[in-house]
């Protein structure tokens, strides 16, 4: 079975702790593929800790690429419910 290719919106720390869970092998039927996050700062982050992963600077750009088959919303609460 092929993996679920998983983006992840906000690499804050949620989303870091996520990301890394995922990388370690602890996700094993999700692949990381894609990240978004609207601070240059965090997708910096991302660059140098998850080769290979795409950045985006919106969700929506990130939803709208066509590269991932689900999301995982790592933002503020309040921010949970316009991103879904």
């Amino acid at each position: 079975m092929a993996k679920i290719r998983l983006g992840i919106i906000g690499m804050g720390n949620m989303g870091a702790i996520h990301s890394g869970n995922v990388k370690d092998g602890k996700c094993p039927d999700f692949e990381l593929v894609a990240i978004a996050d609207r601070k240059e700062s965090r997708r910096e982050f991302a660059k140098a800790n998850l080769p290979g992963i795409t950045c985006f600077e919106t969700a929506e750009e990130m939803l709208s690429s066509g590269l991932i088959d689900a999301c995982l919303v790592a933002v503020p609460h309040y921010d949970h419910a316009p991103l879904a």
